[in-house]
């Protein structure tokens, strides 16, 4: 009898250890190409979008919600400007830790720097500053990805740049269709077979600048992004994406209007002459280096200057901004509060309309944060996150490794979709894989021991 047992178990291994090791099959779609069941990411920033949405009825982003995830917020990082925060969203890291502490580069030493966020985006060191950016991540992995506009793939990371990358210029900003960029995007995703794909939107953050929040033509370009949302879900269905792709729509920041009177010249309380070195003239931050012997001056000038101007020593940064012990921080920096702005001489051509930049808790800086796939429950109201959790649920997604950062994985595990409700991912495969193995040796095992020959080979 006892032998039965073991040409029992043989049999039965024969039969099922090939299903046991086997990997997920590919299937044809209608389409003509190959449809895998590997994860797959698509990450979609729209800049400026706040987390209420201005008010504004966002009708297919709210559909995303009924089938996805949204969070309540996602609060940025300090500050509030659109690199240091698409940089921490893409590494996990704080500002003080990859970097990338402004929209301008600068140099200190050599006092070299750009006059514009355009130029900037062309500087590799400026990104290039020892973090690793979730495309790099994805690439050292054997992953293809692609991007178009975001910052910080359009020059290498680590000798890494995406396989696909179209920068932001101003020819393609007007020339390039956003119906394009999505069609484009998706075609990289199924015909190329790209594991992942990064796609920025400069609305609503230009035309809030220009306009201000509750204008007609940045209402008008907000909805129209939305309706552009609504195009980029349409394409996904039809490309039968829905059960391998995860999208995840997330801002940068917020908004919030400029009162045009609400003007600090810093120029008005210390001298341009004991100034060594700023950046400044761009929104609600300023830092800079006074010239030698002149530093406590130009603090104690600044200090008590005005009630809506917080003025720090560099080394007295408050800690929860987690900005301040990176090297390039200059020696004293300040910021306004909302609705402020500040210039070391007023210039009514660098003023917007509405700003960012701000501290990182005003609830006019939070932004949105949107989950749609596999990974995601479906119809859940998620607590808020933070920006830089994103690095590690993006990892997560397309099962890779991460760098360290400062992200949390117990902010978004709520948002998770239990993995039986799924597309089993490689992860889960492999788990499953070992599950059945687990059951057959142990099944092998009990056959062996059934077998009275195999005692006699173990002493008791």
């Amino acid at each position: 009898m006892a032998t039965s047992y073991l040409s029992m178990f043989i049999a039965v291994f024969l039969l099922v250890i090939p299903s046991a090791l086997s990997s997920p099959r590919t299937s044809p779609s209608s389409h003509g190409y190959v449809v895998t069941p590997k994860p797959k990411l698509l990450v979609v920033l729209l800049d400026g979008l706040r987390w209420d949405h201005f008010g504004l009825n966002l009708e297919h982003l709210n559909k995303i919600e009924q089938s996805g995830v949204k969070a309540e917020w996602m609060e940025p990082v300090f500050i509030t400007m659109s690199l240091p925060s698409m940089i921490s969203i893409a590494t996990g890291l704080y500002p003080e830790s990859h970097g990338v502490v402004h929209n301008l580069y600068y140099d200190p030493d050599t006092k070299n720097q750009t006059n514009t966020y355009q130029e900037t985006l062309n500087v590799t060191e400026w990104f290039d500053a020892g973090a690793e950016p979730i495309w790099v991540t994805a690439l050292k992995n054997g992953l293809k990805v692609s991007s178009i506009f975001y910052p910080g793939t359009y020059v290498p990371i680590k000798g890494y740049k995406p396989d696909i990358s179209v920068p932001i210029t101003r020819w393609h900003y007007f020339n390039y269709p956003k119906e394009k960029r999505i069609d484009d995007t998706i075609s990289w995703l199924t015909e190329k077979d790209y594991d992942m794909s990064l796609l920025y939107f400069a609305d609503p953050d230009v035309p809030l600048h220009i306009f201000g929040i509750g204008n007609e033509n940045s209402t008008y370009l907000t909805l129209a992004l939305d309706h552009y949302m609504g195009y980029l879900f349409q394409q996904i269905q039809e490309k039968q994406l829905q059960e391998t792709l995860n999208v995840i729509i997330v801002s940068d920041h917020g908004h919030a209007n400029v009162n045009q009177t609400s003007i600090i010249e810093l120029y008005d309380y210390i001298n341009e002459s004991d100034v060594d070195f700023v950046i400044g003239d761009y929104g609600p931050t300023f830092q800079l280096r006074p010239k030698e012997g002149k530093f406590e001056k130009v603090y104690n000038a600044l200090k008590y200057a005005h009630p809506n101007l917080h003025v720090y020593k560099k080394d007295e940064i408050p800690e929860r901004f987690h900005y301040g012990k990176h090297s390039r921080v200059l020696p004293i920096f300040g910021y306004v509060d909302p609705t402020w702005e500040v210039f070391t001489r007023y210039d009514p051509a660098k003023t917007y309309k509405s700003d960012h930049g701000y501290d990182n808790e005003a609830a006019d800086m939070r932004g949105i944060f949107y989950g749609h796939g596999p990974f995601f429950k479906q119809g859940h109201r998620a607590k808020p996150l933070k920006s830089i959790d994103l690095y590690e649920m993006m990892c997560e997604i397309l099962n890779v490794e991460p760098a360290p950062n400062n992200g949390s994985r117990c902010r978004y595990e709520d948002m998770k979709r239990p993995a039986e409700e799924g597309v089993p991912c490689a992860t889960c495969v492999s788990s499953r894989t070992f599950v059945n193995l687990t059951v057959l040796v142990g099944a092998f095992l009990f056959a062996l021991f059934a077998d009275g020959s195999f005692r006699t080979q173990f002493p008791r």
